[in-house]
Order: C-alpha cells, then sequence, then structure tokens
C-alpha cells in the first residue's frame, strides 16, 4: 500500500512539475543558498501583506457582524491582528537566516497558520453573511489568496502550502454550504474558486521553475571557479600567510616583514601606525570600497572576511594581491583589538582572472569568443539598436594546417585577429568563432548602415588578401565574408548568427574573396543541414564513417602506450564532413546511438591487431562517449556485448566522458560509471577545466584520468599556462588520477609537460590521426625500432 502510495505522488508530482523545483537535487550547501534567497524574496514581498491584515481582516469579520455572533467576530479580529503584527517582528529574525532546512520548516510552518487563520474566519463567517456579504466575504478571501500566493512565491513551497489551505476551504465552504442549503449562488462561488486557484497555481509553478533555472545557471557559472579556489587553500595551507595585531584602538602592534614593505613603512616602523589609514594610503582610489569594508568591521568589532587589497611592491613595483581576514580580541571581558592574517593570493586571483577571460574569449588569439558573440547577440533591441555583423572565413586554411601544421596554422590566426582589429574601429568587437572563423560587430547609426557595409566589408578582404609572413614562410591566401543586418534582416539577435552563416556560404559558393549580404531567400540554404542528416543516415545504415586513431604516449619513456579513437566520414558528393558537424547532427537525431555501436566494435576489432610494447604490455584503446548515449540507461550492457563479441578484453578499453555530462544527472552518471568501472575499464574526464563540473563530483565519481584540453596546453611556455597546468596536476595527484595532456605541438612542450607530472601526452608533435591501417603499421615499426635499438 505504502509503495502504491508512494508511486502515485512521485507520478502526479512529476506530471505537474513538482520535481523540476525539488533543492533535493542541489548539493547541501547549494540548497541552503537557495532556501535564504526564497525566504528573504517571500519576506521581503509579504511584509507590506502582513500589515494589510491589519485593514482586511476587519473586513472579512464584520460582513457577519449584527448576525448574532459579534463576539466571535470580535475575537477572531483580534487573533488575526496580533498574529500578523507577531509575524511581522518574526520575520525580522527570520530574514536573517543562513538557508538551514530548519528555518524553511519553521517559515512554512509560520505561513500555514496564517492561511488557516484566513481560512477559520471564512468558515466561520460564511453561515452568517448575507448573499451580499458572501460575495464580499468570497472576495476579500480570493484576494487573500491571490496576494499571499504570489508573495509566497519566492520560496514555492510555502506559497503552495498558503495556496493548498486557503483553496481548499475557498471551495469546499460554499459548496457544501450549497449542497445543505440547496443555493446555486453558493456552488457558483465554489466554483470560481476552483478556477482562480487553478490559474493561481499554474503562475506560481512557472515563477518557480524560472527561480530554479536562474538559480541552476549562476550556480553552474560559479562552478568555473572552483579550480582556482582550490589554488587559493592550497596556497594557504602550506605557510603563505602572516599574523597581524592591533590594539583597540586600531593601531598596529605587529605586522610581517612582507607586509611591512608593501605598506610603505620606512626603517620597519609600525608600533603605533594605524592600519585602515595605512591600507587606504597603500591602493589604488578605486578599490577603497575594500578599505571600507575592513573600517566596518572594526567600528562594529565583527569578523573580518576575505577583504582583498592590491598593494604594489616598492621593491619592483608589482601588484601583489592580500587577502586580509582577522577577528575581534578581548581580553578582561574588554575588546583588546583585532588578530588576524595577510595570505599572498596574487597567483590565485591572477589565475581566476585568466578563467574569467577564457569564459568570453579565445585563448589562441585573445579577440572574443563564441559564447560572447551570442549573449552579446541576444540583447539587441530592435528599438534602441543597428548593427551589422560580419562572418569572415579564410579560404585555404586547412591546407596551411596540413602543408606547414598547427603551429604556423595557430599563429596565422594570431596575425588574422590582429588585422581585424586594425581594420575596424575600436568600438566595433571582433571574435573568434572556432577555426578559422572570425565575426565583427559593429554597432553604428541607422543612417550610417549601408555605407559601412561595403566600406568595412572591403577593409575586411584587403585584410586576408595581404601576404602572411609566419616563421620566414610568404604565405597568401584570401577572404570570404558574410554580413547581417539588425533590425532590418531581422529584429532577434540571436537569429543573426544562422543569417550571416548562410551569407558566407553564399560567398564561398560564389568563387569566394568576396562580400555577400544575407538576402532572405538564403534560407534555403538550411536544405544543405538536412541533406547532410540524409547523406548521414545512409553513411550509418552503411557503415561507412571509419575509425581513425591518434597515439598516445608516455611523458616520461616517450614510450606509445595507446591511442584515442576518433570519427571521420568521408561522403562521395560532400567530401570530408568535419566531425563537429556530423557529431551533433547524430546527437540532434539519435543516430548517434547506432554509430557509437559501430564505432566501438570496429575500433575493439582493430585494435586487436595492434604490436604490443616491448615488454609486451598491448596498448589502451580511448573511445569517447556522447553526453546522448550517457543518457541511455542500457550504454553499459552495450558496451559489455560489444566487448564479448569482439573478445577484446576490458582492462585495454578507456572511455573518455565530458565535463558537461556531469551535471545533467549526477546519479545517473555515477552509477554508470560505477558498472564501466567495475567492469575493468578505465574512466577518463576529457576536455578538464572548460566546463561546469564540480570538484566533488570528480572526487565521488570513479575516475581514472583527467584530460587536459588543449586551450591550456597552447601557450605552454609562458608561466601562466605552466601554474595552471601544475594546480591540475596537483589536484589529479592528490585525486589518484593520471594526467592526460592534449594538443602538444612542440618538443619544448613535450619536455615541460613532463618536468610538470603529466603522465601521458597525446598530438600532433607525435603523430596527426591515422587510418586504421596506418596506425597499425605503425604500432609494428615501432616495434621493429624499439628491437633495433635493443639490439
Amino acid at each position: 500500500m505504502n509503495y502504491a502510495l508512494t508511486s502515485v505522488t512521485t507520478f502526479v508530482r512529476r506530471a505537474i512539475g513538482l520535481d523540476d523545483i525539488s533543492l533535493e537535487t542541489l548539493p547541501v550547501d547549494a540548497a541552503n543558498r537557495l532556501r535564504k534567497l526564497q525566504m528573504r524574496g517571500a519576506i521581503e514581498q509579504m511584509r507590506v501583506f502582513v500589515i494589510g491584515n491589519t485593514f482586511f481582516a476587519p473586513v472579512l469579520a464584520f460582513q457577519a457582524w449584527g448576525a448574532g455572533v459579534n463576539g466571535m467576530v470580535l475575537g477572531w479580529t483580534a487573533v488575526m491582528l496580533a498574529f500578523s503584527w507577531w509575524l511581522f517582528w518574526a520575520w525580522l529574525s527570520s530574514y536573517r537566516t543562513d538557508g538551514h532546512a530548519s528555518d524553511m520548516t519553521r517559515f512554512v510552518t509560520e505561513t500555514k497558520i496564517n492561511a488557516s487563520i484566513w481560512c477559520l474566519g471564512f468558515v466561520l463567517f460564511f453561515p452568517f453573511a448575507d448573499g451580499d456579504s458572501k460575495t464580499v466575504l468570497t472576495s476579500v478571501m480570493v484576494g487573500s489568496l491571490a496576494l499571499g500566493t504570489i508573495g509566497f512565491a519566492h520560496a514555492p513551497i510555502a506559497a503552495f502550502w498558503y495556496l493548498a489551505i486557503q483553496a481548499t476551504t475557498l471551495i469546499s465552504v460554499p459548496t457544501l454550504y450549497s449542497i445543505a442549503k440547496g443555493t446555486s449562488q453558493d456552488l457558483l462561488l465554489g466554483v470560481l474558486a476552483v478556477v482562480a486557484s487553478a490559474a493561481i497555481f499554474n503562475a506560481t509553478l512557472e515563477r518557480a521553475k524560472e527561480q530554479m533555472r536562474a538559480f541552476k545557471n549562476h550556480e553552474a557559472l560559479a562552478h568555473k571557479t572552483e579550480v582556482v579556489d582550490l589554488l587559493l587553500k592550497d596556497y594557504e595551507e602550506h605557510g603563505n600567510e602572516w599574523i597581524w595585531r592591533t590594539d583597540a584602538k586600531g593601531k598596529l602592534v605587529s605586522c610581517p616583514s612582507q607586509i611591512l614593505e608593501l605598506l610603505s613603512f620606512d626603517d620597519g616602523a609600525v608600533e603605533g601606525a594605524d592600519l585602515i589609514h595605512t591600507i587606504g594610503n597603500s591602493i589604488e582610489s578605486d578599490h577603497q570600497s575594500e578599505v571600507g569594508k575592513v573600517q566596518t568591521a572594526f567600528d562594529e568589532m565583527v569578523d573580518l572576511h576575505n577583504v582583498v587589497l592590491p598593494l604594489r611592491s616598492r621593491s619592483d613595483g608589482a601588484v601583489k594581491w592580500i587577502v586580509m581576514k582577522g577577528r575581534p580580541q578581548y581580553e578582561d571581558a574588554g575588546y583588546a583589538g583585532f588578530r588576524g592574517i595577510f595570505a599572498d593570493a596574487t597567483a590565485t586571483i591572477e589565475a581566476n582572472r585568466h578563467v574569467e577571460f577564457l569564459a568570453k574569449h579565445d585563448p589562441l588569439t585573445q579577440v572574443y569568443n563564441r559564447n560572447y558573440v551570442q549573449a552579446f547577440l541576444e540583447d539587441l533591441d530592435p528599438a534602441r539598436d543597428h548593427a551589422i555583423i560580419f562572418q569572415i572565413d579564410l579560404d585555404g586554411f586547412k591546407q596551411v594546417n596540413d602543408g606547414y601544421g598547427h603551429t604556423v596554422g595557430d599563429k596565422l590566426l594570431q596575425v588574422m585577429a590582429e588585422r581585424l582589429k586594425t581594420a575596424v574601429d575600436g568600438a566595433s568587437k571582433v571574435a573568434r568563432l572556432g577555426g578559422d572563423e572570425f565575426l565583427v560587430i559593429c554597432k553604428l547609426k541607422a543612417d550610417e548602415m549601408l555605407i559601412a557595409q561595403d566600406q568595412i566589408g572591403q577593409r575586411l578582404l584587403e585584410s586576408m588578401s595581404k601576404p602572411f609572413d609566419i616563421d620566414h614562410l610568404e604565405i597568401g591566401l584570401s577572404g570570404s565574408v558574410g554580413i547581417a543586418k539588425f533590425p532590418q534582416d531581422t529584429d532577434q539577435g540571436s537569429t543573426l548568427l544562422s543569417q550571416v552563416d548562410l551569407a558566407l556560404y553564399a560567398a564561398k559558393r560564389g568563387g569566394r574573396n568576396r562580400c555577400v549580404a544575407f538576402v532572405s531567400n538564403m534560407m534555403d540554404g538550411v536544405q544543405k543541414r538536412i541533406i547532410v542528416t540524409e547523406r548521414l543516415r545512409k553513411a550509418v545504415q552503411a557503415g561507412s564513417i571509419e575509425s581513425y586513431y591518434q597515439p598516445q604516449h608516455c611523458a616520461q619513456s616517450g614510450r606509445m602506450i595507446g591511442a584515442e579513437a576518433l570519427a571521420r566520414w568521408y561522403d562521395p558528393e560532400l567530401g570530408f564532413v568535419a566531425p563537429d558537424l556530423f557529431i551533433s547532427i547524430a546527437e540532434e537525431t539519435g543516430l548517434i546511438h547506432e554509430l557509437g555501436e559501430q564505432l566501438l566494435r570496429r575500433a575493439c576489432l582493430d585494435a586487436l591487431k595492434w604490436a604490443p610494447q616491448e615488454d609486451g604490455t598491448p596498448l589502451m584503446l580511448a573511445v569517447n562517449l556522447s553526453p546522448v548515449e550517457v543518457m541511455r540507461s542500457n550504454v553499459a550492457q552495450k558496451i559489455q556485448r560489444i566487448l564479448d563479441e569482439t573478445e577484446f578484453p576490458a582492462t585495454r578499453l578507456e572511455v573518455e566522458i565530458t565535463e558537461g555530462v556531469l551535471i545533467d544527472d549526477v546519479p545517473a552518471t555515477k552509477f554508470l560509471l560505477e558498472e564501466l568501472s567495475d567492469a575493468g575499464i578505465t574512466i577518463a574526464l576529457d576536455d578538464f577545466g572548460t566546463g561546469y563540473s564540480s570538484l566533488s563530483y570528480v572526487r565521488a565519481l570513479p575516475l581514472n584520468r583527467l584530460k587536459i584540453d588543449r586551450s591550456f596546453v597552447f601557450g605552454i611556455e609562458e608561466p601562466e599556462a605552466q601554474s595552471i597546468i601544475s594546480t591540475i596536476v596537483g589536484l589529479s595527484e592528490r585525486l589518484n588520477l593520471e594526467v592526460v595532456a592534449e594538443g602538444v605541438e612542440t618538443q619544448k612542450g613535450v619536455e615541460i609537460l613532463g618536468k610538470l607530472g603529466c603522465d601521458v601526452l597525446q598530438g600532433y608533435y607525435f603523430s596527426r590521426p591515422l587510418a586504421a591501417k596506418d596506425f597499425e603499421e605503425l604500432t609494428f615499426g615501432q616495434k621493429r625500432l624499439s628491437g633495433d635499438k635493443t639490439a
């Protein structure tokens, strides 16, 4: 019986959408933060309403005045007014909540009592009211229902309890009275209460869902800084903190020499100096608000938490970011001053700024990235803004990468970014969408649009037509430019990218080295994606998508120890189709499940043919699992079935998942990975550092490897890049995980990554991805080469 009731309850909650707003799926600290926001928001909205009970309660009660129950009228009114004012003062304390579940429980209980007192008055007075008074009585209750539910909507659980109690009373009392007395008017009031309650419930539920979506989005962005927070913790734990102390007047008693130098003290003169005044004189004016936090803590004698002070060193002029913490001290029951610590957080804050920079910028070219562009375009307002966007694509860039390597290609892209910034004014925004595709956004006045379109477009073409001098190589390229205008072409900024992409495609199809503006009939170009989808469907059915393999090498010995399987598709009509395109289409259409099964089976069969290492150890095979595949409940069984069919050992297989998988369904993902791990399969977290994964998830999951994305490996010779890699390696060592660095392209990079503690390296320095037959020959060739060296 209990199981059936639970099942029905679960079904109903899911059907009406209450599961979407449940806090049970959130980590405890996140749930506390959300409860705090909910309670504060509800209290801010409801304070005026509670005070309003002073006026509304008598209106409700006195509908029964003169019916012989005047004592009850006065008694109920007194109770409502007393409780309302008590609740107003009680909420002053509740507003300071830290979001603990017990605080929310108390708040909901108060809400239930408030609703119940209102309902008690309705139950008591409805039988004594006449026709008009009943209408007034019901109207007041409906108003209380609407205003109260909407006010409590910031805290959905309180709102739904308030709604449930009042709606039940509003519906049942007139209905039962109608049945008992045979009055149709009372039945009509009950029906109207049903309609009003349903509408208010729906509005409240949608608002609660939007609140939960907004909170989760905010939490996802906060997760990006966890690696930097870990760096700060490590920094503090290893003794980079110094104690300071003041007397009751705020005068310094002791301070570390490292801070004295930054605070511009001469000859160690410290005792008696005013700490706050000294700090204020040592930092820039735009950070004086931090000094104000210190002053407030001293004035109120409360704890001082994580005040960040930018202090400039007198020795080298460099800015040191110092975190200041402290708390008041008491001796003999009297205030004796403050004691605290200074901690050098320079490396952490600079790394944090770098992470924030990468959130909006392309790490290779330093211009804006696709995420920033999409957010910027979505913010365009047709009533306010006029803009032209230019999408630029280099003609022949693939040949540069293939002929000269990615190092030359990357340098060319950097030069291209600088040329584009020179070709437009400083108010325009230059972004790299990916590969060799750039975007320029120009906000203009309405009467400047047509002239600017031609002038800027021509300058962009000229910037691409000049030869590129890269590493003493003169490389000649041309470019194509697509143009779209806002709001002329569309009043929805989010659709501009698809329109300019169609214009760019038309420019390339029309002969390249030209500008083409979007026109409405270009929408026919969307047929291209439909064609690719149909061809992909046939390719999957025919099994014509191939597996290529890129070697992975031991960072210390240089030996090849395995390979990652990558999907490649050549179509007779379309030519080589980019993996990003056909994989995304496969995920959207569901073809990824059949395709993933084909590629895994073929990779296992291919790997059985590879020559082992010199000591007889077989090479590992790494395969990628799409997030769409992970969502299927039978993915572990599918992998095991293929391993059984091909007789490929589970211990030779490595499954790679991306960080995005972790935030979708953590319990289900953990269960899947545990199944795979129990079978002996190695688990790797791919593209680490570029997504939103929580470190708590990383610790909880049965992972074996972290794969550092190539965006962190790029520029490995720079100290900042090495600091980030070192942090990730240190984290991995504490979690007992191997580290794989992708995108390795130079001998210098190999040496640095090895010294930093990376375990496995992968990239064009060793080999580009190879077809199955070529990779098989490579494994035998390396074995013969190793044997020759031994001989």
